[in-house]
């Protein structure tokens, strides 16, 4: 079974995840795969260096020990570079919309999950207003949460009849 949420603590506060729909992770999964060809593409052949086998082989040894959520932290941060302004908007909203910042009420024992926008698209987390920086790390989180499967072995396998 799959978790429904997960909690990180990012820039010292506790941030917590929610599960997005499949349709809206399936969609942002393939528009970061057509980011990263893209990526791929305007790597021109006279900027590619040529690498020697002890590089390659560094670089694999790097990747085979990387987590799906590292692997998927650094595709992001390619990706995000090379969607379009209007992908970039839906993804952020799609990550935002399953993102809270945990706090304790006063009087309260327990942390209680504060959405960080309103349904209106309003700032319910005042400081995310003037930060790209921590909304950019809020939004890579709940990708890693929500996608970072795709990047897990043991999918799905076909069978002859």
């Amino acid at each position: 079974m799959t978790d429904k949420t997960k909690v990180v603590e990012v820039a010292g506060q506790r941030w917590q995840f929610r599960r997005m729909t499949p349709v809206q992770g399936s969609y942002i999964w393939q528009r970061l795969m057509a980011a990263m060809f893209r990526s791929a593409q305007s790597q021109s052949a006279a900027a590619q260096v040529e690498q020697s086998a002890e590089d390659k082989a560094r670089i694999e040894e790097a990747l085979a020990k990387a987590t799906p959520e590292d692997r998927l932290r650094t595709t992001c941060g390619i990706g995000f570079m090379f969607l379009t302004f209007e992908e970039m908007e839906f993804v952020q909203k799609a990550a935002l919309a399953v993102t809270s910042r945990l706090e304790r009420p006063a009087g309260a024992t327990d942390e209680q999950p504060m959405p960080v926008q309103m349904s209106d698209g309003r700032w319910a987390v005042p400081e995310l207003e003037d930060d790209p920086n921590l909304v950019t790390q809020l939004t890579t989180e709940a990708l890693v949460f929500n996608l970072a499967s795709f990047l897990r072995t043991g999918g799905a396998t076909t069978t002859s009849t």
